[in-house]
């Protein structure tokens, strides 16, 4: 059982990497499909972890290095999938030309309308009449890396679980909140914060839990 177990988590790993760029331009009903799918195979997995002896040594090395993996990966589909549950896009329509909004920190929305340069043919006087910050080149962002901090912040969840220190995951949530607070005033914003950060929390902590119960 502990070798069906770690093979589904090396699976989860794969997977969203895989699947996710078909999914952008797929229905939505697909994103959904993909994080519920993973959800349910996390749960396979967690079951048969449960049968299972506790893992040492090289397997328990593996395990801690397949949950990372797990986390990092799944939780862009997992963040996706839940803003498209909640009718929120996570990226822009493919024709626009831009790239990924979401990527997996949904916030990063919140931060690409804030840079958004005017509409062609605005009169000056209304561009003069904006504020600096307003005026800022569009391709300078007060806040990138959205993409990056979603990885970093489920490494830090799964870390801080595996180390039985929890405190560390409202610690890093206090930074990400700070950090992004001038973006949450934009329309909008505030919930995909919210819910990229649930979304991505959850997953990691869930994926953490199944390796817990292997090296328990």
């Amino acid at each position: 059982m502990t070798a069906t177990a770690l093979t589904l988590l090396a699976v989860l790993a794969v997977v969203p990497v895989v699947l996710g760029r078909f999914t952008r331009t797929a229905p939505p009903w697909r994103t959904i499909a993909l994080a519920a799918g993973m959800i349910v195979v996390l749960g396979v997995a967690a079951v048969f972890a449960l049968g299972t002896d506790r893992v040492t040594g090289v397997p328990a090395v593996i395990t801690y290095f397949l949950v990372a993996l797990v986390a990092v990966t799944g939780g862009t589909a997992m963040v996706r999938g839940a803003l498209v549950t909640g009718g929120i896009p996570p990226w822009r329509s493919p024709g626009d030309g831009s790239e990924d909004v979401a990527g997996d920190d949904a916030e990063s929305v919140g931060a690409d309308r804030a840079r958004t340069p005017p509409p062609a043919g605005t009169p000056p006087a209304a561009d003069a009449a904006t504020s600096p910050d307003e005026r800022r080149d569009p391709s300078i962002a007060p806040l990138r890396g959205g993409r990056v901090i979603g990885y970093l912040e489920r490494l830090v969840v799964v870390g801080a679980l595996a180390t039985h220190w929890p405190e560390a995951i409202a610690i890093a949530m206090a930074v990400k909140g700070l950090g992004r607070y001038p973006e949450l005033r934009e329309p909008g914003a505030a919930e995909q914060f919210i819910i990229g950060t649930f979304a991505s929390v959850i997953w990691a902590a869930a994926a953490a839990g199944v390796g817990q119960i292997l090296v328990r």
